[in-house]
């Protein structure tokens, strides 16, 4: 019942703030579009074509890889034309290849690539509730999955500013998927590839990988993440103290508003003296349940069937890479995309979790209630607020959601670390 319930409300969130764009009397967006758009590709794209031509794209006196833009910044005393780091460069070096100057082209193109992947985290995320539930499923819910994912308000901006979050979780599910099918090394190549775009995925790519390490898995493993590494960290490592430099000097900035869903802001629209202590005590929190998470995904590896192994990693990689979100100052909605597949297949699958966890019927509503109210949160993105012309007001309902997020996994794993593992089940 709560996960119809919850699902369904997914979708009429989803649609809903989708249509509310075409209200009277201006409508269209939350946030106005910056002509002629994917603007936030074009500056990371102007970085590869550095690359491309064998300079330096955080600092250089070449007029070409200088945004119209986007201004160059000053970080101790040094003028910075780019602050995204060289993972995300990389990414674009073939685009750049093919498309050199015309960054309009290539951004037509990386946004088709991006309607790919929503469709690849559609699949993503009805390959993990079959896999969570271990029974048929069927594939009518792609459509579902991918329609809930494209029509959230985060992922609309990520596609208007060509971002390459969808991308990234593209590859993080994908992980997921490997790592439950003993593709190990695919598993890991995806993982490190994801964190290296912008390292959100850092945590879930480390405990995805120690999770995997074995007696027969371990060369395996090894050779995915050092193929990974060799592709794309090691031609980034001559850069790293400059992008080093403009990771901190992004890691400063804060905006209160309701697209950014980091811990600190939901501390500030409540109190917004206690910001920055409520974000380190929130911060700790999640990363207290993503060790919580690890060691249950690790128990249910070792000892529990298929369908409990898959259920804790999907817990373990909504916490790990929810952590870092919620950790970031500044977390804009796109980034969102990350953990939302992972959600979707968590709510879908909750008559596994229940069964896991065999709780008292007052508290497997408690868990249902509390799924919708978090997904809901998650997806609606903001509450109130004026559009387009104060596209900053309004509360940052997802900052709320992700908290709330955490909670439900709190109370969940507290329960599930005092149970004994599964010992047999469906495969």
């Amino acid at each position: 019942m709560w996960a119809a319930l919850a699902l369904g409300l997914v979708a009429a969130t989803v649609l809903c703030s989708d249509l509310a764009r075409l209200r009277n009397p201006v409508g269209e967006k939350f946030i106005p579009p910056e002509p002629p758009g994917q603007i936030d590709f074009s500056y990371a794209y102007l970085g590869a074509r550095a690359l491309l031509a064998g300079v330096n794209p955080y600092h250089n006196d070449r007029d070409e890889f200088t945004s119209r833009i986007f201004k160059p910044i000053v970080i101790d005393g040094v003028t910075y034309k780019q602050i995204y780091p060289p993972g995300q460069l990389l990414l674009y070096l073939p685009l750049a290849l093919w498309k050199r100057a015309d960054w309009e082209g290539a951004a037509r193109i990386w946004f088709t690539i991006n309607l790919i992947a929503l469709g690849v985290l559609g699949v993503l995320t009805w390959a993990l509730v079959q896999r969570v539930l271990a029974v048929p499923f069927s594939p009518i819910w792609i459509l579902a999955f991918s329609t809930s994912l494209a029509l959230s308000t985060g992922v609309e901006l990520g596609l208007e500013r060509g971002q390459s979050e969808i991308f990234a979780a593209a590859l993080c599910w994908g992980a997921v998927i490997c790592a439950l099918r003993e593709k190990v090394a695919v598993a890991a190549f995806l993982s490190v590839w994801a964190a290296s775009i912008k390292g959100y995925p850092a945590l879930f790519t480390a405990g995805l990988l120690l999770l995997m390490l074995g007696r027969a898995s371990w060369r395996r493993v090894l050779a995915g993440t050092a193929l990974a590494v060799g592709l794309f960290i090691v031609p980034g490592l001559p850069f790293m103290g400059d992008a080093s430099r403009g990771a901190r000097f992004r890691s400063g900035m804060f905006w209160p508003h309701w697209y950014n869903h980091g811990f600190m802001n939901a501390v500030h629209t409540v109190a917004p003296a206690w910001a920055t202590g409520g974000r380190l005590v929130l911060s700790v929190f999640a990363l207290v349940v993503t060790v919580a998470a690890w060691v249950q995904a690790r128990r249910a590896s070792a000892r529990g069937p298929t369908a409990s192994r898959a259920l804790w990693l999907v817990v373990f990689a909504i916490a790990s890479l929810g952590t870092i979100l919620g950790y970031s100052a500044l977390s804009v909605s796109y980034n969102l995309v990350l953990i939302l597949p992972g959600v979707l297949a968590l709510v879908a699958g909750q008559a596994r979790l229940i069964e896991e966890l065999a709780p008292p019927r007052w508290a497997e509503h408690a868990l249902g209630a509390g799924l919708l109210g978090a997904s809901f949160l998650l997806f609606v993105h903001r509450l109130g607020g004026k559009s387009p012309s104060a596209s900053a007001t309004g509360v940052a309902a997802s900052a709320f959601g992700l908290v709330a997020l955490f909670v439900v996994l709190a109370a969940t794993l507290g329960r599930a670390l005092r149970r004994p593992t599964v010992a047999a089940g469906p495969t």
